[in-house]
């Protein structure tokens, strides 16, 4: 009789370096395939539309104005918590920025087509008296003062990189309700919602 020594269930040292090369191989071929600014695009235009959702809200319970104030310069929203109502920055009202992320831009494209508030980048003509910048203003009964839109895109896009043409975003403020509505250009038409 002869005895035999149970063998221990586990992986070799082969065994596991093969399964790490393979999941390397399969990450080297699905990682380009990969559109982060697309991604990246998708995360801002959220981003906007929940803070737009959001400061109409502030306006209602505070009571006063909310201006959001476009940079185009920075790429970015300056919030003004108007509480004097005037359309301007006073030393006591609270404001704070928001940018837009990272490859994120005001524009739009060529080609794609304007929708019917505008060709222009941003499309008020409402401004913050101090910097005389474009401003979307929420008033305290949830309206905003004037129907207007904005388009948001990636620098790729505007600049006609191929396979880009879904990163193209138009912000529409309604007038009688002040509620921001989200279009996305699909590479053929406009498409409602997020």
């Amino acid at each position: 009789m002869t005895s035999r020594t149970p063998r221990l269930a586990g992986f070799t040292l082969v065994e596991m370096l093969i399964v790490i090369v393979m999941i390397g191989i399969l990450a080297a071929i699905g990682l380009p395939r990969v559109n982060l600014s697309r991604i990246r695009s998708k995360s801002a235009i959220q981003t906007l539309g929940t803070t737009m959702l959001a400061l109409q809200r502030d306006a209602i319970s505070r009571q006063h104005n909310v201006l959001v104030i476009i940079d185009n310069t920075t790429s970015s929203l300056r919030v003004l918590y108007d509480s004097t109502n005037d359309l301007t920055i006073n030393n006591n009202e609270r404001t704070r920025s928001i940018p837009l992320g990272e490859e994120i831009v005001f524009g739009r494209p060529a080609g794609v087509p304007a929708r019917s508030f505008g060709t222009n980048p941003v499309n008020f003509t409402t401004t913050e008296v101090s910097t005389g910048r474009p401003a979307i203003v929420l008033y305290r009964n949830g309206s905003a003062r004037e129907f207007g839109g904005l388009y948001l895109s990636t620098r790729k896009a505007m600049m006609g990189a191929p396979g880009h043409n879904g990163e193209t975003w138009a912000m529409e403020i309604i007038r009688a309700t002040g509620r921001a509505e989200w279009l996305r250009w699909n590479g053929t038409t406009w498409v409602r919602g997020f």
